[in-house]
């Protein structure tokens, strides 16, 4: 019987150990900073200036060609965009989970955001 109720509590310390103290625990960080710039205009007298275009994009998206896609959107008879200012936001998750017998692990995930501004023009024949 005293044999029996050792191994008894033996199999209840190491399930205890195994399945206690579990924690999850996921922080953000966000990081705005100046990416690109492009400010030259063509010479005077030669466009027209349109308005100002903001552009939001995730990677795969934000290059010059689907800028230039929108802000023909917003104004249809954009033929260039000049004065681009490209900045880009770096979104850090990290995860850690902790748990009593097993310690702790951490991982992190980064995703990118481009903002780019600049100013829709049409050039005069």
């Amino acid at each position: 019987m005293k044999k029996m109720l050792l191994i008894l509590i033996a199999i209840l310390v190491v399930i205890s150990f195994t399945t206690s103290c579990s924690t999850t625990e996921t922080t953000s960080r966000a990081t705005m900073f100046p990416y690109a710039a492009s400010v030259s205009f063509p010479a005077a007298d030669t466009y027209k200036v349109l308005g100002r275009v903001d552009y939001l994009a995730s990677v795969g998206q934000s290059g010059y060609l689907s800028f230039l896609e929108y802000a023909k959107s917003v104004y249809p008879s954009t033929d260039d965009i000049v004065n681009i200012l490209v900045d880009s936001e770096q979104i850090i998750e990290k995860t850690t989970i902790s748990t009593f017998f097993f310690g702790s692990q951490s991982t992190s995930q980064t995703t990118s955001t481009y903002k780019m501004t600049g100013i829709a023009i049409e050039y005069l024949d």
